[in-house]
């Protein structure tokens, strides 16, 4: 049955008014969670701050800025766009075998894509970090910090799992799924604040959010993230004396996730793609809210770039 253009127009406003909603909540996202820690640090350098010397209590106020500032306005998205909870938790079923298969592989897909990454981007002077998180700065000399680290591995990736595959995800992937998987792929990768994380940044978002929509769950995605950080954070924390040794353990690992792709083992997850993706990308990227969202978290890469 074809759509009439009146039709046509009424599905586009609709489509509009749900993606601006969106936006609107994005960008109170990217002012708590992305530009208000930035500004909260900045603050305490410049005045020297006691809070500085109680690692703690610093981080503390970080972890509390980060999780309740992702929280609340990914909540009210679910809330006005009517997403059961039971829409992120059902039917889970795959294997630890399948999940531990599948961080194997994107853990190699994004380390080849950081290390391809930090290749061009090093003739702008800019070079990406392992281990990173959304709304966390990367503090080597604080990954000896047990609030630090727990931060890192366990409490961000559950609060990205929720924010961008459990809500954002499932909320977009009403206008096809395809088009939810790399719109929500895309805001996933900006809001890392590094020109050069945003490349591996990117298939991660696309991989999880394959999982989440294969399994119709996030709890797979949350067990993969977590796995994946705790992966990355060995690799950062690898004695010296050691540390020759870690290319032959990139090397097994590579090997290893080949073995996996060319024998079946890892299945890859085929989405669907409809003819109206076009159209709704040009809707979605053209919503005012969602540009301005976008351009908050360029502009808040940029700052901490140029304030590095």
């Amino acid at each position: 049955m074809c759509m009439s253009k009146k039709e046509r127009r009424i599905s586009k406003k609709y489509a509009r008014r749900s993606f601006n909603t969106i936006g609107l909540l994005l960008i109170i996202y990217a002012l708590a969670v992305l530009i208000l820690p930035f500004f909260f640090h900045y603050y305490l350098v410049n005045t020297q701050s006691e809070i500085l010397r109680d690692e703690f209590l610093y981080y503390g106020l970080y972890l509390i800025m980060v999780v309740f500032g992702t929280i609340i306005p990914f909540f009210l998205m679910r809330k006005v766009f009517k997403l059961p909870l039971k829409k992120m938790t059902r039917n889970f079923n795959p294997t630890f075998v399948d999940l531990f298969v599948q961080t194997i592989v994107f853990f190699t897909i994004c380390i080849g894509l950081t290390y391809v990454s930090n290749i061009l981007f090093s003739y702008l002077g800019m070079q990406a970090k392992l281990i990173s998180s959304i709304g966390f700065s990367y503090d080597e000399a604080a990954l000896n910090s047990f609030l630090y680290v727990f931060m890192l591995i366990i409490v961000t990736p559950l609060i990205e799992e929720y924010a961008f595959r459990g809500v954002l995800l499932n909320v977009l992937a009403k206008y096809g799924k395809n088009f939810g998987l790399y719109a929500s792929a895309v805001i996933f990768a900006l809001a890392h604040r590094s020109f050069v994380e945003m490349i591996p940044a990117f298939a991660m978002g696309v991989l999880l959010g394959k999982t989440a929509l294969r399994y119709k769950n996030i709890v797979p995605t949350i067990f993969i993230h977590i796995l994946f950080n705790s992966l990355i954070y060995a690799l950062v924390v690898i004695p010296a004396s050691i540390i020759q040794y870690m290319a032959y353990g990139l090397v097994a690992v590579v090997v290893i996730a080949a073995y996996l792709m060319l024998s079946g083992r890892y299945e890859r997850i085929k989405i669907q793609k409809l003819r109206s993706n076009r159209i709704t990308n040009v809707v979605f990227f053209s919503c005012p809210a969602i540009i301005i969202a976008m351009m908050l978290m360029i502009a808040e890469t940029l700052i901490f770039l140029f304030a590095q």
